[in-house]
């Protein structure tokens, strides 16, 4: 199998990434935060306008589709921010395609995305992952991510 390689994301993938990914991110939230659906909505166009307020040239963003030779199998987000200890990056997005999961390819695309933040001057990587993500999270896990904060959340 070819090596998983980042490329930057084009305009036409963008705007097909973006429409879908509000969309996930509105039903993900709408269950962390026990928003109606409606809320849900609001809050993740609201969210994902102000942080690409220019798209796929929003100032301190990168936003890579993974190849595996010439075939799409999934995306990455990331932001550089400046912090005390250096500049750290920021993963808002990491996905494969259905069909590409569970072939070592989430590994491969975790792995160029660390590459990738290293190449800009990154020395940190964080990220959130939501706790009914046991695959994610097994996969940050054993690829040396801890915990640095944890919400917790109990049906009464």
């Amino acid at each position: 199998m070819a090596e998983l390689s980042l490329r930057p994301m084009s305009q036409e993938e963008y705007v097909v990434w973006r429409e879908r990914s509000e969309r996930g991110y509105a039903a993900d939230i709408a269950v962390s935060r026990d928003l109606d659906p409606a809320a849900a909505e609001a809050a993740s166009r609201g969210e994902f306008a102000e942080l690409l307020p220019d798209g796929l040239t929003s100032p301190g963003m990168h936003l890579f589709t993974a190849v595996v030779g010439d075939e799409t199998v999934g995306i990455g987000w990331f932001e550089l921010r400046q912090r005390a200890s250096g500049t750290s990056a920021w993963i808002y997005d990491i996905r494969l395609d259905g069909d590409r999961r569970g072939q070592g390819l989430g590994r491969a695309l975790l792995e160029a995305l660390h590459d990738a933040a290293r190449d800009l001057g990154a020395t940190t990587m964080t990220l959130n992952v939501f706790g009914d993500n046991p695959t994610a999270i097994r996969l940050y896990e054993t690829s040396g991510y801890t915990v640095t904060a944890q919400q917790m959340k109990r049906t009464l």
